[in-house]
C-alpha cells in the first residue's frame, strides 16, 4: 500500500480529527481517502466521488466508515473531499434545520438584467421577435425546440420587461439562497424552458405564440414552492392541526393566483397557462432538488462552470435560431 499517500490524504480527513486506523487493511489496489462517523456521511463523500466519474468503496472498521478509492485517483479525490469539507463549514445551516443557506451572487443578477435589456433592445431593430417567439406549431410540428428558450428573453413592451426583471430577481434572490446563485439561475432557466415546452404541447395542435421572462418566473416561485413543500414533510415539528405540506403549497398557488393569473397590466394577453407550466415544472425541480441539497454544497464550488454552462445554453439557443 502507499502509506505515505494514505497518511497524506487522511491528514486533513473531513469530519474525524482524531481517529486510528491501526490494524486496518484495505483492499489490493485500494487506497482509503477520509474517514467517516456515520453511514450517511460516508455516503455524502460516495456522491460527490461519483460526480467526479470515479469510483469508491466504503469500508467499515471500528465503528468507522472508510471510504476508499483506486491508488491512482487518491490524491485528486482527497483533495476533492478536503474543498467540499471546507466550502461545506462556510454556508450557514438554516437555523434548526440540516439545510444550507448560499450568498445570492451581485454578479448572477446583473448579468440576468443585461441579458434581458440587451435582448429587448436587439427586437427593436429586426426580425428578432417571430425567430425567438415561442410557437407550438414550430416546436412540436418542426421540433424548434429552442424557442422555448429564446422566448424567456424577449418582451412585449417595456411594462412587460420591467416587471419580468423585477419579478425575476425577488424570486430568484430565495432561490439563490437554498441553491446557490449558478445552480439557482440554472435551475431557473430550466423551469422555463420545460414550462414553455409543456406551454407549446398544451396548445399543440392550435396556434399559439408567446414571449417573456415570467415562464421562468413563476418557475422560481415553483421551485420554493417545492423547496417548501420537502422541508415541511422531512423536518421535524410539532403536532399540526393540518397536513405540514399544505402551507407551502397553499402559499405557491395562492401566489401563482395573485401575480399570474388574470387580465393583468397587458390587457388581456396575460399567458396563463403558460405561468402555470412554469411553476408545475419548477415545483418538480424544487422538491428533487431539495432533497438533494448537499450535491448543490458541491456544485457551489463548480459555480463558474455552471453560469458558464447557463449561458452558453442560452447563446446555443440563440445560435440555433438566426443561423
Amino acid at each position: 500500500m502507499q502509506h505515505d499517500l494514505t497518511m497524506a490524504s487522511l491528514k486533513n480527513n473531513p469530519v474525524r480529527g482524531e481517529f486510528s486506523l491501526i490494524g486496518f487493511e484495505a483492499p489490493d489496489g485500494l487506497v482509503p481517502v477520509a474517514v467517516y462517523g456515520s453511514f450517511a456521511s460516508a455516503g455524502d463523500a460516495g456522491l460527490a466521488i461519483l460526480a467526479m466519474g470515479k469510483a469508491y468503496w466504503t469500508l467499515v472498521h471500528d465503528g468507522q466508515y472508510v471510504v476508499c478509492v483506486a491508488a491512482v485517483d487518491a490524491t485528486s479525490v482527497a483533495a476533492e473531499l478536503r474543498a467540499i469539507s471546507e466550502l461545506d463549514a462556510s454556508p450557514r445551516r438554516y437555523a434548526g434545520t440540516r439545510y444550507r443557506e448560499f450568498t445570492f451572487g451581485y454578479l448572477s443578477f446583473l448579468l440576468y438584467a443585461l441579458l434581458l435589456v440587451f435582448c429587448y433592445r436587439w427586437q427593436q431593430g429586426g426580425d428578432v421577435l417571430s425567430q425567438g417567439r415561442s410557437d407550438s406549431l414550430a416546436m412540436v410540428a418542426d421540433g424548434e425546440w429552442a424557442r422555448a428558450l429564446t422566448a424567456l428573453c424577449l418582451h412585449g413592451d417595456l411594462v412587460h420587461l420591467v416587471s419580468n426583471l423585477v419579478a425575476g430577481m425577488g424570486f430568484a434572490f430565495f432561490v439563490a439562497r437554498f441553491f446557490g446563485a449558478a445552480s439557482g439561475w440554472f435551475l431557473v432557466l430550466t423551469s422555463g424552458v420545460l414550462g414553455n415546452m409543456l406551454n407549446a404541447w398544451v396548445y399543440y395542435p392550435e396556434a399559439h405564440y408567446s414571449i417573456g421572462a415570467s415562464t421562468a418566473v413563476f418557475g422560481a416561485l415553483g421551485l420554493l414552492t417545492g423547496v417548501g413543500l420537502w422541508v415541511a414533510l422531512s423536518e421535524a415539528q410539532e403536532s399540526w392541526l393540518m397536513p405540514r405540506w399544505f402551507m407551502p403549497v397553499f402559499g405557491g398557488i395562492t401566489l401563482l393566483g395573485l401575480t399570474g393569473i388574470g387580465d393583468g397590466a397587458l390587457h388581456g394577453i396575460v399567458d396563463v397557462a403558460a405561468h402555470i407550466s412554469g411553476f408545475l415544472c419548477g415545483l418538480v425541480l424544487g422538491f428533487v432538488g431539495a432533497i438533494f441539497q448537499r450535491a448543490f454544497v458541491y456544485l457551489e464550488q463548480q459555480r463558474y462552470w455552471v453560469g458558464l454552462l447557463t449561458m452558453g445554453l442560452v447563446a446555443l439557443a440563440w445560435a440555433s435560431r438566426i443561423s
